[in-house]
């Protein structure tokens, strides 16, 4: 890949924001409630997918999840929506992708007018033409669809024009349903293995990578095809690093 692309969708927690703390502060109040207590490493493995999922995933059984999920969205609406701030590199990195005339959209999992909300309150709403997320009447959930509603305002034909960039898996499985450009990121919730199991093209370590994808950034590594990290410790495989010679532990 050597240019920009016409469209980039990006996910929202663990992509452009760091939104860990309101998320884990509202998990924590929802389930102190039901008695339950998992730890903080579960808890951060479930920030990303559907909140139905997740809880789901937590033990809540079918009947109970739409109450469940309006007593977390109770607990984010009153504090958890504001404790957020922007990965660094992020701003420089959207300033830069719209300077070059790339048009940009959000597709996140949270409901829409949360993620409106955070948006506004990080100071960079301005850059996205349309944000989706999961609707308050429960009708719109899924990611693959989120995105689509994405696709659709942006009235695209050349699917390989445009990238998905997120930090989970089910924004790679999106944006390959959709035949987008799956481009996985390394400083949000998900991991490496996470991300290359799911088919992302692209492994990105800083946001300002992805203003050009083939050169070098300072202090940093080359972005490059994921199948060129190194599996053991996830450094860019070439005459200095190698595989079978690495003792990272």
């Amino acid at each position: 890949m050597t240019s920009l692309p016409v469209f980039a969708i990006f996910d929202l927690d663990g992509t452009l924001a760091d939104s860990q703390m309101g998320i884990l502060r509202s998990f924590r109040s929802t389930l102190d409630e039901l008695g339950l207590n998992p730890t903080d490493e579960r808890l951060k493995s479930l920030i990303g997918p559907p909140l139905e999922d997740s809880f789901a995933q937590l033990g809540i059984d079918e009947q109970h999840l739409a109450a469940v999920v309006d007593r977390y969205r109770d607990f984010y609406a009153e504090t958890g929506v504001r404790l957020c701030e922007l990965y660094g590199g992020v701003a420089e990195m959207l300033e830069g992708l719209s300077r070059s005339g790339v048009r940009m959209g959000v597709a996140t999992s949270k409901r829409v007018d949360f993620a409106h909300e955070m948006l506004d309150s990080l100071g960079v709403r301005h850059y996205f033409e349309t944000v989706s997320g999961a609707s308050m009447d429960r009708t719109l959930t899924l990611k693959t669809d989120i995105v689509g509603e994405v696709l659709s305002h942006f009235q695209a034909t050349q699917m390989r024009e445009i990238w998905m960039v997120g930090d989970r898996e089910y924004d790679v499985l999106a944006a390959k349903f959709h035949g987008l450009v799956p481009i996985g990121v390394l400083w949000g919730y998900g991991s490496r293995d996470e991300l290359m199991a799911g088919g992302a093209e692209f492994i990105v370590r800083d946001p300002r990578q992805l203003l050009e994808l083939e050169e070098e950034i300072e202090g940093g590594d080359p972005v490059c095809w994921a199948h060129l990290l190194c599996p053991t410790c996830g450094a860019v495989l070439g005459a200095e690093h190698r595989s079978d010679e690495c003792g990272a532990s």
